[in-house]
């Protein structure tokens, strides 16, 4: 059956976008308020650390959590939650410019809640869709997500400078809303039965470490594990210096429009490859199409550290979004295809964690420790070597395996 036709599968599809719609919103909107209050890089920066850190600190307990509980509820809840978080942004507006603090705040909150959610929402996929059908039903998921990506910042400007960056953020507030309520029609349970004895019996600390021995033994999970930490800390660093190479290669500005085409221009080839993955998953198994986009990753950051001119740069993260998206959704479907039920929030979880939360902002860290010391282009040459090294491995693990290994797992 189409997964346009299964209800419950578009269900969870349409609260995805919605989500991610209205996030895209506030992603514009609370640097906005934080900088215009502050005039501070540092304090405006925090915000996206407040986004990436609580996959630190509550990863391992929330994986492990929405694993022993309904997913439903934990999705709703969390939904819910994050909609009421951010409602307090417009709501003090009202009566008064918001603090900095209280929008870090806010920000922190979200992120973490979020956590739970994520972790309830990895598992939940997995039951709603057979195994062959993961990487097609990622795809779904992650086009729609990518463009609203792309087109809400722009609406969100028009937003903020019709309505003001804190009413703006009621948009957000209200698209959680709508989520958990698509969230609450899936007619079919996003848990298998599972003995809920067994699971009292079993500290929480017990079912973390069986989902981190699980990630960390299983050989192929374990691969796709660390090509996907290899592949965000380079997208990090391409990430965090994505200003300064505009600037140093090309000489656009903060305030030059041409700016806004460099950034958007990955998440347009990001949606291309979630367009192109559902047909070539079908030809192809994950390792191929995954070291395919390691590969060219590559090539791409060599191409940008020696681009002659920004509509080859544009041209080039283009490329990037496309190679990075094959990483992404094949790490993303393997990991769902090949972990039992009972592990999907952990096992998934950590792995988010390992590449959001670890390998991503070490990778704009070191590469904006290194820009300080080295030229932009020899940067970007260095931050290429990890997915170069990455390739090795996964090359020889291919050549242990048939090209449909992955496919008879999962079956």
């Amino acid at each position: 059956m189409s997964l346009w036709r299964d209800g419950d599968f578009v269900r969870l599809w349409a609260a995805r976008v919605v989500s991610v719609a209205g996030s895209a919103v506030t992603a514009v909107a609370l640097p906005a308020l934080v900088y215009a209050q502050t005039q501070s890089p540092v304090l405006t920066s925090l915000l996206a650390a407040a986004s990436a850190a609580p996959y630190l600190v509550f990863g391992l307990f929330a994986g492990a959590m929405a694993d022993r509980t309904d997913r439903r509820r934990l999705m709703v809840w969390t939904d819910l939650a994050r909609g009421a978080l951010l409602a307090t942004v417009p709501l003090v507006a009202l009566v008064a410019e918001p603090a900095w603090w209280h929008l870090l705040a806010v920000a922190w909150l979200v992120a973490s809640v979020g956590v739970w959610f994520d972790a309830a929402s990895f598992g939940a996929l997995p039951t709603l869709v057979r195994a062959e059908q993961l990487v097609e039903a990622n795809s779904r998921v992650w086009s729609a997500s990518t463009a609203a990506q792309i087109a809400m910042p722009a609406l969100a400007g028009l937003m903020i400078a019709s309505i003001g960056a804190g009413a703006s953020i009621a948009v957000d507030a209200v698209s959680f809303a709508v989520a958990a309520a698509l969230v609450y029609a899936i007619g079919r349970p996003l848990n298998l039965p599972r003995d809920a004895a067994e699971r009292s019996r079993r500290s929480l600390l017990a079912d973390v470490r069986e989902g981190l021995r699980f990630l960390f033994t299983e050989p192929t999970i374990r691969l796709f594990t660390a090509l996907g930490v290899s592949s965000a800390f380079s997208g990090g660093a391409l990430i965090g210096l994505l200003v300064v190479y505009a600037d140093r290669r090309f000489g656009i500005g903060q305030s030059d429009s041409r700016l806004g085409l460099m950034f958007a221009a990955g998440g347009v080839g990001a949606l291309l490859a979630t367009l192109l993955l559902p047909r070539l998953s079908r030809r192809f198994a994950p390792q191929p199409l995954t070291l395919v986009g390691m590969a060219a990753g590559a090539v791409v950051l060599v191409g940008l550290a020696f681009a002659p001119s920004w509509p080859v740069g544009v041209a080039l993260l283009a490329a990037w979004g496309v190679a990075s998206m094959f990483v992404i959704v094949n790490g993303i479907s393997v990991r769902q295809a090949l972990t039992p039920e009972h592990l999907q929030g952990r096992v998934n979880v950590v792995g988010r964690m390992l590449t959001f939360g670890v390998g991503q902002p070490l990778g704009a860290v070191a590469a904006g420790l290194l820009a300080e010391r080295l030229s932009v282009p020899a940067t970007l040459l260095l931050c290429a070597i990890p997915l170069v090294v990455a390739v090795a491995p996964g090359l020889a693990a291919a050549r242990r395996q048939t090209s449909d290994g992955v496919r008879r797992s999962a079956a």
